[in-house]
């Protein structure tokens, strides 16, 4: 008899029923039927993919959360737009009747100048710091009061600036025209001079860019001066040159009701699926210039002002070619918040079959872990008793004097 073969598979049995209790009682406590890699090494497999998906479906579900109150407040600021707009048609169409005084124009102008500034505000829509309609230039107003003439900080009467005077490099300087729309954005490279910019704005003036009476100069103060522009919209200037220091409109240069846009036409989009993803900017430069919104307004005023009814009848009608204008831009933005809903609701129950997958994957039922963890009890406890009888019983039990 090999007596001695018996207490290693003893003890062997004891570590496995040890080991099967301790997997029901994690069972139990986790509600987990595979709890580490060697449990189910198939199901581990399967459930990193799950997972991974399920990362997915969260980050595309916080870009959604994070979207719909942004685009939902530029398309509020569209509807108030339109509001304005509705409200300037039935100002001009009453300018126009022929019934009414030169003062109750001036007065209705007036009212229209109000509708104006509520357009711009609306234009100029922040979100959490994000302006809106700015396109990627989203930091700044997108729209800015316009005038005829910029000057320079930089140069002196003592210390001037002169068309030889150096640009930094990679600096840029920006002129946005109210009249066309356009702007030149310049950036300057070694060893470009303001003699250089000056030329950039004479081609940009011939190409149609800029308005014409758009040039660079250097004044009796030494300063740089771009303009005086002679359109009847005027312009912004702004740079980041140190070498000019900052744009600022000359003294009594402004254009009254007249606004140029200063932001850019790129447009963001966001991955809100594994094959989907949305626009989620409109550019001021498509909502708001593409549809002549600030210059059929301005245009209005300047009728109501000194027009005759004609003048007011056929500038109301641009006001209401315009308001058409928005109407149809407003339709991507709006498709695209009514896809951000759907794919929220479509992410939503994913959601819910991915953890449904997971749980039937690895997970466990409390009455199966309870049923698991009772036979393992019992299990255990008849290892330890077949156990008892085995591990006491030495070679020399078997020696010793009867």
């Amino acid at each position: 008899m090999r007596v001695g073969s018996m207490v290693p598979d003893a003890q062997y049995a004891m570590q496995q029923s040890q080991a099967a209790l301790a997997t029901a009682l994690q069972q139990v406590s986790t509600s987990l039927r595979v709890n580490q890699l060697s449990d189910d090494p198939a199901a581990s497999a399967n459930m990193v993919s799950s997972l991974a998906e399920s990362a997915n479906v969260d980050q595309y579900t916080k870009n959604i959360s994070s979207l719909q109150s942004q685009m939902q407040t530029a398309d509020a600021s569209l509807s108030d737009v339109v509001t304005s707009l509705n409200s300037a048609i039935t100002a001009g169409t009453s300018g126009a009747s022929g019934t009414v005084t030169l003062a109750n124009q001036a007065a209705t102008a007036t009212q229209v100048q109000g509708l104006l500034s509520s357009v711009v505000a609306s234009a100029n829509t922040s979100y959490q710091g994000t302006y809106l309609f700015g396109g990627t230039s989203s930091s700044t107003p997108p729209f800015v009061q316009a005038s005829t003439t910029f000057t320079s900080s930089a140069g002196s009467t003592a210390t001037p600036l002169s068309m030889s005077t150096l640009l930094t490099p990679d600096m840029v300087t920006t002129i946005s025209d109210a009249a066309t729309g356009g702007s030149l954005v310049y950036k300057a490279s070694s060893p470009e001079t303001i003699g250089d910019l000056a030329t950039a704005i004479t081609n940009a003036v011939t190409a149609g860019t800029l308005s014409a009476g758009t040039t660079a100069t250097i004044n009796a103060a030494g300063h740089l001066q771009i303009g005086p522009n002679s359109g009847t919209d005027g312009i912004v200037v702004s740079t980041n040159d140190p070498a000019l220091g900052s744009m600022t409109a000359a003294s009594g240069t402004d254009v009254a009701n007249s606004y140029a846009y200063v932001g850019n036409s790129s447009v963001n989009s966001v991955q809100i699926g594994d094959s989907l993803s949305v626009t989620t900017n409109l550019p001021g430069s498509s909502a708001f210039l593409g549809t002549n919104v600030m210059g059929s307004l301005k245009g209005l005023i300047s009728a109501l002002q000194s027009g005759s009814s004609v003048q007011i009848g056929a500038a109301t009608a641009a006001v209401s070619t315009a308001l058409n204008a928005v109407g149809e831009t407003r339709v991507p933005l709006d498709n695209s918040i009514s896809e951000l809903n759907s794919q929220e609701t479509f992410l939503g129950q994913e959601t819910v079959n991915l953890k449904t997958a997971q749980t039937a994957l690895v997970g466990v039922t409390l009455s199966t872990a309870a049923t698991n963890l009772s036979q393992a009890e019992l299990d255990n406890n008849a290892v330890l008793a077949a156990s008892a009888k085995v591990l006491p019983q030495t070679l020399l039990s078997y020696l010793a004097p009867g």
